[in-house]
């Protein structure tokens, strides 16, 4: 038990605190380029990556892995395209609704059973990000956005219960092709919308959305599946609101609202709740 505590730990921070900063960086690129187009830029740089690392192109092609790049070119897509109308600060809690999704796919998909506590932090780790998302109501942005960002979470949890559907295939081919499939969809779609104009900026900005929030977040994303019921693995990610938070007062000594700190804290409980429910 404490050795998969330490694995899932070594999986968890990283993967937290990439994801904590993709919001804004992202947000920044589409100064730059239009969503479509930096979300395929993103993918194809990382899939070449892991192609390079492996030192082989073997792409899987079966129905999964297809069903799984769908869903992955969806949801980054939808994501991409509501940040355009919300804040990056939104985004992140609107996304990370995303367990809620994932509980339901997860039963329906993989027939797993998730304990009576499991989905009770589940729904306690979601009305957190629903208060934690209160001050954020002030702001000016749009219900499309929200809604775009609310379906991108849904599709976002498809592949991740796929990726635990398919956990006994090759990693690193799986996500390799993942990428490489979500991109050509994701460019393919961007010619109905291309705007690319070349900046330091965007060159910084492509380089951590690929190889960071890329490469090293969906390998992190897909260990974690693969060893975790996806009822735990999927609330421990109520984290990254939550750390976002802290790092925005460490950056401008600016104490969160009270609404904020209140929701912090109902999404660490229901963390709480979901991991120690019984397996």
């Amino acid at each position: 038990m404490r050795l998969k505590l330490s694995e899932t730990l070594t999986y968890v921070i990283p993967y937290v605190l990439i994801a904590t900063f993709q919001f804004q960086i992202a947000k920044n690129g589409l100064n730059y380029s239009s969503p479509l187009v930096l979300m395929g830029l993103r993918y194809l740089i990382a899939s070449i990556i892991l192609f390079g690392i492996s030192r082989r192109f073997s792409p899987i092609i079966n129905k999964d892995m297809i069903l799984l790049s769908v869903c992955t070119c969806a949801s980054t897509g939808l994501w991409a395209l509501g940040l355009q109308f919300v804040s990056p600060a939104e985004s992140a809690v609107m996304s990370y609704t995303m367990p809620l999704f994932a509980i339901p796919l997860s039963m329906l998909i993989l027939s797993e059973k998730t304990a009576r506590r499991g989905w009770t932090g589940a729904i306690v780790g979601f009305i957190g990000v629903m208060i934690y998302a209160v001050p954020l109501s002030r702001d000016n942005s749009t219900i499309f956005g929200g809604v775009l960002t609310l379906l991108n979470a849904v599709f976002w949890a498809a592949y991740t219960v796929y990726y635990r559907k398919i956990r006994n295939q090759d990693r690193m081919m799986t996500i390799a092709t993942q990428l490489l499939l979500a991109s050509v969809l994701l460019l393919l779609g961007a010619t109905l919308d291309y705007r690319l104009i070349f900046s330091p900026n965007l060159v910084f900005d492509v380089a951590y959305l690929s190889i960071l929030s890329g490469v090293a977040q969906f390998y992190l994303c897909n260990a974690l599946a693969r060893i975790q019921k996806i009822s735990k693995m999927a609330t421990l990610i109520y984290l990254v609101p939550a750390t976002a938070t802290l790092f925005e007062f460490l950056e401008t000594r600016v104490l969160p609202s009270f609404f904020s700190i209140i929701g912090m804290c109902v999404m660490v409980f229901g963390i709480y709740l979901s991991r120690s429910a019984q397996k």
